[in-house]
């Protein structure tokens, strides 16, 4: 159950940061930094920075655990998990390379 919900949250992630980066780079900020668009910027780089690591750790993890896995289906779970957090992981990468800079 634990990684029919990762499999879920990152192709969640997959989905979200490309559209998000779209509306950044129009302009868009969020409501809680209205008028403040270099903090906005340094706050969502930091995020996107976090989810790039995370993706990374948490795709080695299932690997891992894919390779000591004993009952054969689940091993094909954790790969594909694995998998798609290693997606997470550039997507993230390639979106804070290009988030505009601030001023």
């Amino acid at each position: 159950m634990l990684e029919l919900i990762s499999i879920v949250c990152s192709l969640f992630i997959c989905v979200l940061t490309p559209i998000e980066m779209g509306k950044i780079r129009n302009g868009w900020t969020g409501k809680k930094f209205d008028g403040d668009r270099e903090k906005f910027l340094a706050a969502y780089r930091n995020q996107l920075a976090m989810l790039m690591w995370l993706g990374l750790v948490f795709g080695a993890l299932n690997i891992v655990l894919a390779l000591i896995e004993s009952n054969p289906g689940e091993r094909v779970v954790k790969l594909v998990a694995g998998a798609i957090w290693f997606v997470v992981s550039v997507i993230t990468y390639t979106s804070r390379r290009g988030l505009p800079e601030a001023a």
